[in-house]
């Protein structure tokens, strides 16, 4: 089994719209879910082959964002 599929972020609840909106940005890259709203938790689903590029997305909002460990 290679990369993760799920990465699991934490954020201002008033960014996941603009955390969701990036994402649709880049078509198919990954899909933005959110699991609390108010807690500002969010997973984005990715494939293999675009986990690198996601976490990369991910590392350069402009907003800051909490990728929490597994």
């Amino acid at each position: 089994m290679g990369k993760k599929e799920i990465i699991k972020c934490r954020l201002k609840p008033s960014n996941i719209y603009w955390l969701n909106r990036i994402f649709e940005g880049y078509d198919g890259l990954g899909v933005v879910s959110t699991l609390d709203n108010k807690a500002g938790l969010v997973v984005v689903y990715v494939t293999p082959d675009t986990y690198d590029d996601a976490l990369t997305i991910i590392d350069n909002v402009p907003f800051p964002v909490e990728v929490l460990p597994d």
